[in-house]
């Protein structure tokens, strides 16, 4: 049998070693660890949602310049000549940043505004759809194109210079749209919608006016101010001449526009009086002594090309004779579609002389 000395030390050696074995393999990650090796990981814990008193006391995230909201500043600078104009849509979604005052009117008038109007049938058309308006009291120009069958265009055309006027000359421009513009800006534009309204009911009213419809094209100035806006629906427009060099400030509103090529190319993508919302485009410019401002319905933009109405306005200083000129151009042409023009001067208030022209109108003969 043997000796239980011999085996109370044997069991005791193997114990030890156990011991030992463990230790050893317990202690390898965290000397893994400090030397760089591999160790096993464990799932990351994610942190606890902030409270919603912490998150309202937080700032929001910072918006991406693609993000921010769109701005029709009332305070645009001349800057080196030149007139600041920012173009934007005023329907939408999106509310336009604007001033939270309006830019307060000076007492005395800083440019002075003098204009003719003159409209034509063409060579091919049997009515004139066109329909215009001088309002000199308030400074404000209007074009209207009117679209539909028989002689429903010209009721349209009619309708919509006939609610703008009413608009004006009332101070009734509806309801408060959003987004919000400044006041001159809304009023064109609550203006134009007026148009819309007046012209769908008259289409409900009669079947003989279903789905007749205008363009437009207004501009409207401040001379105390010095600013001019601009709005258009459709592919009536509005180009400024300055220092000899022509620019549209209007986009039309076609297919063509939007890129769409071929015969469809000239069919609208908007017209007032078609649906009961109309997105109606809005700008404003820094008019400068000097200028020419030309509204014009596509019978001339169409017939005429931009160099030609160029080298009219800088060369034609009479404006009675300059809308005659591009009359007689769109005519030459082919004189496909109607023809209307409104011609305004811009001049400097401190320096016009006492027989500054008039506004005046001219309608061609049918």
């Amino acid at each position: 049998m043997p000796d239980p000395h011999v085996l109370y030390i044997v069991t005791a050696v193997v114990v030890l070693g156990l011991v030992a074995w463990v230790v050893v393999v317990l202690s390898r990650p965290a000397e893994q660890a400090l030397e760089g090796g591999p160790v096993e990981s464990k799932p990351a814990r994610m942190p606890s949602p902030p409270s919603p008193a912490r998150a309202a006391s937080q700032p929001p995230p910072a918006k991406r310049a693609s993000e921010r909201p769109g701005r029709l500043d009332s305070h645009a600078e001349i800057k080196d000549g030149s007139a600041s104009s920012v173009n934007v849509s005023v329907t939408g979604e999106v509310p336009v940043d604007i001033e939270e005052e309006e830019e307060p009117t000076g007492p005395n008038a800083l440019i002075l505004v003098t204009a003719v109007g003159r409209t034509d049938p063409g060579l091919k058309r049997k009515h004139n759809e066109d329909a215009y308006v001088i309002l000199e009291d308030h400074h404000m120009f209007v074009i209207a194109d009117g679209m539909g069958r028989h002689a429903a265009g010209e009721v349209a055309s009619q309708l919509c210079v006939d609610a703008i006027t009413e608009a004006f000359r009332t101070g009734n421009f509806g309801p408060e749209r959003e987004p919000p513009l400044p006041k001159r800006a809304s009023r064109i534009r609550g203006a134009i919608l007026l148009a819309n309204d007046r012209i769908l009911a008259a289409a409900q009213e009669n079947d003989a006016y279903a789905g007749m419809g205008t363009t437009v094209v207004a501009a409207y100035f401040s001379p105390n101010n010095q600013r001019v806006y601009i709005a258009n629906v459709g592919d009536s427009r509005c180009y400024r001449l300055r220092d000899g060099k022509l620019h549209q400030l209007t986009i039309d509103h076609t297919l063509g526009a939007a890129g769409i090529q071929g015969k469809s190319a000239s069919v609208l993508s908007r017209a007032v009086g078609i649906e009961e919302n109309v997105e109606v485009d809005a700008s404003m410019e820094s008019p400068l002594p000097g200028d020419i401002y030309l509204l014009c319905s596509d019978g001339l933009s169409r017939m005429v090309k931009d160099e030609e109405i160029q080298q009219t306005l800088g060369t034609v200083k009479d404006l009675e004779e300059a809308t005659k000129i591009l009359i007689d151009k769109a005519n030459q042409g082919g004189g496909r579609d109607n023809i209307t023009t409104i011609l305004v001067r811009v001049q400097d208030a401190k320096g016009a002389s006492a027989g500054t022209m008039p506004t005046r109108s001219a309608t061609a003969p049918s």
